[in-house]
């Protein structure tokens, strides 16, 4: 379907199986927990992926993690660790599962108000009633399947102010993963600018297969860009409506350069933050020139709605 939304010819599916091991410690620290990821980097044979991650409890550890073809030697890893400060090394076999096939079996549709989110497997449940907009959404390397509270929780703003009358003339969806927001924006505002960005390529690539997908070729524009740091975001602001469904840090980093680029009265739907940090996100966004609106708590997870002064 994909190939077929670009004009491609069908794909070739071939089943392979190959050893993956992981390599996962916690330490005190981004910087620490940077420097180990780059040393991890760089040995020999290195790893094929490397990752660092702030684990969201407040101990204000990170993890790092490593993954490796063929089975790392526990005593260089621990050696390097130790250089950095971290725990040993849980070294461990990952299981050879099709990731993808497996999410789409347990991946249920989402309903967030009138946006009905599925993939294709679940197609034939797609309601037919009037006024609900179906959005399909596969499951991929991008992040946004509706599923996950913050998308979830975006959504359901989004359908909330839209019922209250909100017509955003432009609309901008910053971190957008699948472009899940910006289609929904897209797909109940025709005569609306939508404009997708995320900081990863292959998510950029999502997006837009994922908008060819859904026949909104040409209502929305997908950027690779860090914030709004993109000559098409600039020219094309302010905004009415911003989605930034990201992280704690980037949320309150982006505070300034949101208020910037989000017009007088406009609105702000931010999420990928937990219940736990939303007073901070939001103290940020009060003090860059925002006023809380609205905010919902999902689980562990909250989005919230904020005004432009």
């Amino acid at each position: 379907m994909v190939a077929a939304a670009f004009g491609a010819t069908p794909f070739t599916v071939s089943e392979q199986h190959q050893n993956t091991f992981s390599a996962l410690t916690t330490l005190p620290g981004e910087a620490a927990a940077r420097a180990l990821a780059e040393a991890l980097e760089a040995l020999d044979p290195a790893p094929y992926g490397v990752g660092a991650f702030e684990i969201e409890d407040g101990s204000g550890l990170w993890e790092v993690g490593s993954y490796f073809h063929d089975a790392p030697d526990a005593a260089v890893l621990n050696g390097l660790g130790a250089k950095h400060g971290a725990r040993p090394f849980a070294i461990s076999e990952v299981p050879d599962v099709d990731w993808v096939a497996k999410v789409r079996r347990e991946l249920s549709p989402v309903e967030a108000g009138r946006f009905f989110v599925y993939g294709s497997h679940d197609a034939d449940k797609v309601p037919t009633a009037p006024g609900r907009v179906a959005l399909q959404i596969e499951a991929t390397v991008a992040f946004g399947t509706g599923h996950h509270g913050t998308t979830l929780g975006c959504l359901r703003a989004f359908d909330r102010l839209f019922d209250a009358g909100l017509r955003p003339r432009k609309v901008a969806d910053i971190g957008c993963g699948t472009a899940v927001l910006a289609m929904a924006a897209a797909a109940v505002l025709p005569d609306a600018l939508v404009i997708a960005s995320d900081i990863d390529q292959v998510a950029v690539d999502v997006a837009e297969a994922n908008v060819a997908i859904n026949g909104l070729d040409g209502r929305v524009e997908c950027l690779e860009a860090a914030g709004f740091a993109h000559p098409r975001l600039h020219q094309a602001g302010p905004y009415d409506l911003v989605f930034a469904n990201i992280l704690k840090g980037p949320l309150i980093e982006l505070a300034p350069d949101m208020a910037r680029h989000t017009a007088p009265g406009g609105l702000v739907i931010l999420s990928g933050l937990l219940v736990v940090q939303a007073e901070a996100v939001t103290a940020a966004y009060v003090a860059a020139g925002f006023t809380p609106e609205a905010r919902e708590d999902l689980g562990e997870w909250s989005a919230l709605v904020l005004k432009r002064n």
